[in-house]
């Protein structure tokens, strides 16, 4: 006896003739599915943002916060690239995002190397409360992260099933 599993079943469903034969009731279920998880990347990547004007509206008065917040906008933009890949692997990647960019390679990988200096930085305001970061390395870190942030915007958009392609603009 064949066990049966929530993915064979949608696999049975779309590869039957009643799929087939029901106006295509797979394809828009398919689609709502895309636009969702497109819909949480979108929110993720949105909050990312603010926590990057956060931080840049704070750099010139708390250096600190304004770093912190910045590393958090980069968690955030790196957590959507991870995400979008765990959906699509058997083993879900490392936990920390940076190995996690790292093991995805390409683009995310060379994100991953960018920020060595900057994660480096970061340990060692957590361990000094009365550090203040180098201000070229906040700088360095709002600019990066900007930029990151929308390459992966882009990368959403590029993303999109082509006829919703023509709707984003």
């Amino acid at each position: 006896m064949a066990t049966i599993t929530a993915g064979s079943r949608a696999r049975g469903a779309a590869g039957s003739g009643r799929a087939a034969g029901s106006g295509g009731a797979a394809a828009p279920r398919s689609l709502r599915a895309h636009l969702a998880r497109l819909d949480a990347d979108q929110a993720c990547l949105q909050r990312a943002r603010q926590l990057l004007q956060q931080g840049r509206a704070l750099s010139a008065t708390e250096p600190r916060d304004a770093f912190e917040l910045a590393h958090r906008a980069a968690l955030r933009g790196a957590g959507v690239l991870v995400t979008r890949a765990n959906r699509e692997r058997r083993r879900p990647l490392p936990l920390n995002v940076w190995r996690a960019l790292e093991r995805i390679g390409g683009s995310a990988a060379e994100r991953s190397a960018e920020l060595t200096e900057l994660v480096a930085e970061r340990e060692r305001l957590d361990r000094d409360p009365a550090a203040h970061p180098d201000p070229v390395l906040l700088e360095r870190h709002l600019e990066q992260t900007a930029r990151h942030l929308e390459q992966v915007a882009d990368l959403l958009l590029e993303e999109l099933p082509g006829p919703l392609t023509a709707l984003a603009g």
